[in-house]
């Protein structure tokens, strides 16, 4: 039996999605008894040949000169596949300059997720509300663009991928810049083919039995052999009659690997695992010697407060009334069985609290115990989805009283604070050689690294400074220098500008 439930998400507006607590986006508590997983090494998705709920949306028009569209080649890589069995794709761009031939920014996409029959069709039939799928119990603002390949040739590099101006200075505008599609709906971290659901279509109640794929972290291996030319060729991106082949990634200096939102909860989980990849077949790293590759990660709209720390006692799923049975029932999550999990977490647990091994499931706790490659976090403190999906949950204050948005920001900004001095508090602290940096506004836009408006615009001014960007912070923390943590300190905001 997979209890499912309201977790953490992705996306814009008041919709729900995969997020912090590696649960189920399902709006609704369920209990799903009807999961099965077909472990034939080739066993096929069938929801687009099952499932009839109408027209996909359609897909918009790309943006010329800038993010190129490839799809994996499939026979390089039979398993790196989405929801539906179609392959996945990246969009990508090479770097400008001499000096960045060999630097790299990676961003894992979000898109929400989903874990349980009735919310991956509600997805899939793009069920935002009741009036459209009258019978669906997991309302998402998500469609079957976030399970399949769908997408525009090309398309706009914007936010932390701008080739920025003299007033929008991006240090990581200039890189090779690739975007990871994301339509696996398991937080890049998946790792089964052929899971089958048996549920009722949401626009008639036809009962229905569909299979997708879970296969989130075979896609993201996919997605790096791909850059480095394992196999297959180089990437080409063309522009104006030109073509300019990408380099290869086993030569890079420097990998800046980012998330949004379920990409950022996919960096929480691979974080470790891909510097230790990249690290073992970058060609500079090779004979012993000292190895130049410097990863790190940009964790965005995902680091909620430590769900270790909070009262289950009013939590909406009856058989959750500890952080224990919440890590227990995580780690059933559909998505979540025989998934990725940081190694680290799960070795740590295993020799010290093996009763707590579902923790590795929780991307609040991996974040704040487990990695070790250096990372900063940009959390905006009042994060409308995040904060929305605490409080959907039931979910209460270390001293029991009633969680609220306030209550969510105060707790939340006083832990990112802390992120200064992880290493004396992380399980595995004695191997942080970096502090987190921090950037976290009085804000409630979710997932804003794609914005430009949000990346260039959101401004906090410590007292007696100036204003600090996230980029501008970010650029500190990377070279050890200050500022690197910048948080709100106002109550009401005064100190923070959000677009």
């Amino acid at each position: 039996m997979v209890v499912l439930l309201a977790a953490n998400g992705c996306g814009g507006g008041d919709g729900r999605g995969r997020g912090d607590g590696g649960l189920d986006d399902d709006a609704s508590v369920s209990v799903d008894s009807s999961v099965t997983v077909d472990a034939a090494p080739q066993a096929p998705a069938n929801i687009d040949d099952v499932v009839q709920c109408g027209a996909a949306p359609p897909v918009g028009p790309g943006n010329v000169a800038e993010f190129q569209r490839h799809v994996l080649d499939q026979a390089a890589f039979p398993d790196a596949l989405c929801n539906d069995g179609s392959p996945a794709a990246i969009y990508f761009r090479p770097y400008t300059g001499a000096a960045n031939r060999n630097k790299w920014v990676l961003n894992l996409h979000g898109g929400g997720g989903c874990g349980s029959g009735a919310s991956c069709i509600a997805r899939w039939c793009g069920c935002n509300n009741t009036t459209e799928c009258p019978y669906t119990t997991a309302p998402t603002n998500f469609t079957r663009s976030t399970m399949t390949n769908d997408g525009p040739a090309q398309k706009a590099a914007d936010g932390i991928f701008l080739r920025g101006d003299a007033v929008r200075v991006n240090p990581l505008g200039d890189y090779n810049q690739v975007e990871f599609s994301y339509c696996t709906s398991d937080g890049w971290h998946g790792n089964q083919r052929a899971v089958s659901f048996t549920t009722v279509n949401p626009k008639t109640n036809a009962p229905v039995t569909f299979t997708i794929h879970f296969l989130g972290a075979r896609v993201l291996d996919a997605n790096i052999a791909t850059l480095r030319q394992a196999g297959v060729p180089a990437l080409v991106y063309t522009r104006g009659g030109a073509q300019t082949a990408m380099p290869d990634l086993d030569e890079a200096t420097e990998i800046v690997v980012t998330g949004d939102s379920a990409g950022g909860a996919g960096v929480i989980t691979n974080l470790d695992y891909l510097t230790d990849t990249l690290r073992a077949s970058n060609t500079a790293c090779s004979g012993g010697g000292a190895c130049p590759l410097k990863t790190y990660g940009l964790i965005d709209a995902v680091v909620g407060p430590e769900r270790s720390k909070l009262d289950y006692g009013t939590h909406v799923v009856p058989q959750i009334r500890s952080w224990l049975d919440y890590i227990t029932l995580a780690s059933q999550n559909s998505h979540n069985v025989g998934a990725r999990m940081d190694a680290s977490c799960v070795s740590w647990h295993a020799a010290n609290m093996p009763a707590t091994a579902g923790a590795c499931s929780d991307d609040s706790h991996v974040v704040r115990h487990h990695i070790t490659t250096p990372f900063f976090v940009r959390m905006a403190l009042i994060d409308q989805l995040i904060s929305g999906n605490y409080l959907e949950e039931g979910l209460r204050n270390a001293d029991m009283s009633p969680m609220t948005v306030a209550t969510f920001a105060r707790t939340l900004h006083d832990e990112l604070a802390s992120f200064a001095n992880l290493s004396a508090t992380a399980e595995e602290g004695t191997l942080i050689t970096r502090q987190p940096g921090v950037f976290a506004p009085l804000c409630s836009k979710h997932d804003t690294i794609h914005s430009t408006a949000d990346t260039f615009g959101t401004t906090i001014t410590p007292s007696g400074g100036t204003a600090q960007r996230l980029l501008g912070v970010f650029t500190s923390w990377q070279a050890g220098t200050t500022p690197s943590n910048v948080l709100t300190q106002s109550p009401t905001g005064a100190d923070t500008v959000c677009p």
